[in-house]
């Protein structure tokens, strides 16, 4: 049968020793860095957390920035095309204009010439007929 002596109580107490001096050397300090260390786990989460949330939300306003761009430059795109159908069309009417004045400049100058023609030709016609009227009745 089992015995309790002297010697069990000694290893008893020095199994306590063994315990307390352990978690006080090892154990103790052990935890602490674990906790220190979970500490820094959450904090780094946490703060990749917030990173995402800042580099989605960046995203997000370059991404409509980008859409606002394009529907900008769209806009202007049409406002300078219509601009320069405008211009166009004005630039045509002008020529228009300008060839219809030139037209009527040019009308003018023809009739002109036709009238003195029509002069020279009465004048020549004229001077014909009296040629003709004195060696008839020459």
């Amino acid at each position: 049968m089992l015995q309790i002596d002297a010697s069990l109580i000694v290893i008893f107490l020095i199994v306590w020793v063994l315990v307390f001096s352990l978690s006080r050397l090892f154990f103790n300090p052990l935890r602490k860095v674990m906790r220190e260390r979970a500490t820094i786990i959450k904090e780094n989460k946490e703060s990749f957390q917030k990173s995402m949330e800042v580099y989605e939300q960046t995203i997000s306003d370059i991404e409509e920035r980008l859409k606002s761009a394009k529907s900008q430059a769209q806009q202007t795109k049409e406002n300078i095309g219509n601009e320069a159908l405008k211009e166009k069309e004005r630039l045509l009417s002008e020529v228009n204009i300008e060839y219809r004045n030139q037209v009527k400049k040019a009308k003018k100058q023809l009739e002109k010439q036709m009238k003195s023609m029509k002069r020279e030709l009465d004048a020549k016609t004229k001077r014909l007929a009296e040629r003709i009227e004195k060696k008839l009745l020459n």
